[in-house]
């Protein structure tokens, strides 16, 4: 298990205490600002991050899988190769849609049998549905962690990486390139948030208990990790916070949070969504956490996934599916 500082895998009760802590340790206001006119990827194009504190320590290297579940492979990227986890080529000629799956907390994607071992349903984090429902799934770490070359950035380089491991995944030749989905819980689903308003490729998206708003997060309590980029340009902030950048989404972005820790901020993106036709759409899941959401919801986008043939994304969320994993939850 990782060290308790980064707040990695909630894969034990202390590590669970210090992940509510990330969330929403307190109730905080609305937005104080109006969302971004500059396009994300553009705003990115012509800023530079500042990292002043390096003494963040990702996992080391990773565990070498099972064969039948993933290997360990090296996705090239601008710093370097990065360390990920990918399900083996099905070999039967045809291309398959492709899940990366972006997991939460900090530090990588571990260095033990977390990703191909049982968890419990009420806090699975391994992203599993997608592999067992046949589609092709890679798991990356990014610059800083699993001894991957660069440094930590926090919400920043990281977006830079998974392109690169986008692409890479799109190169394969068992892989069908229009139909790569991406998907996060918490930390990654931050960066997931921020992945579907920065880069293009991605046929849809899934948020679980990503943040709007990483400023306000600093300000509501201690970081399980200590803050890299300089914190006195607001600029930093910024463009580290997805709920300011909802009209760079292109692509069919979906949020899911457990009512217990559901960020009120995400109402009034919501209404500010659906005033710009944007393709955002938001589900406050009732009765649930931040954890306990993880396998009914990414069992049904899986499930949604598989039945996406057509040209176009035919995926959507009925209020009746909302319910059915609410009342997975509570059995």
């Amino acid at each position: 298990m990782r060290n308790h500082q980064h707040w990695g895998r909630a894969v034990s009760l202390p590590v669970a205490f210090l992940a509510c802590l990330f969330i929403t340790a307190c109730n905080p206001n609305d937005l104080d600002s109006e969302l971004s006119t500059d396009n994300l990827s553009s705003a990115r194009a012509t800023f530079q991050t500042e990292i002043v504190d390096t003494s963040f320590q990702g996992d080391g290297e990773p565990a070498t899988p099972p064969a039948d579940i993933f290997s360990l492979i090296r996705y090239p990227a601008k710093d370097g190769d990065m360390a990920a986890f990918l399900t083996p080529d099905p070999k039967d000629g045809k291309k398959h849609p492709a899940v990366i799956w972006l997991i939460g907390g900090y530090g990588g994607i571990g260095d033990d049998d977390f990703f191909w071992t049982e968890q419990p349903k009420e806090n699975d984090q391994t992203g599993s549905a997608f592999r067992k429902a046949g589609l092709v799934t890679m798991i990356p770490s990014f610059r800083g962690e699993n001894n991957n070359p660069g440094k930590y950035e926090m919400f920043y380089g990281e977006i830079d990486d998974l392109e690169s491991a986008r692409q890479y995944l799109a190169s394969l030749p068992y892989v069908d390139p229009n139909r790569i989905y991406l998907a996060g819980h918490s930390t990654g689903g931050t960066r997931v948030l921020l992945g579907s308003e920065a880069l293009t490729g991605f046929r849809a998206s899934f948020s679980l208990g990503g943040i709007p708003d990483l400023k306000k997060r600093v300000e509501m309590g201690k970081m399980m990790v200590a803050v890299p980029f300089n914190q006195n340009n607001p600029e930093e902030f910024r463009l580290r916070s997805p709920g300011l950048f909802i009209t760079s989404i292109k692509s069919p972005m979906f949020y899911f949070e457990g009512e217990d820790y559901y960020w009120p901020e995400f109402d009034d993106l919501k209404s500010k969504a659906i005033d710009k036709n944007l393709p955002l759409y938001i589900y406050e899941i009732k009765g649930a956490d931040h954890f306990n959401i993880i396998s009914p919801v990414t069992e049904m986008i899986a499930q949604k996934i598989v039945e996406d043939t057509a040209e176009k994304v035919n995926i959507s969320f009925s209020e009746r599916d909302i319910q059915e994993i609410s009342g997975a939850i509570s059995e």
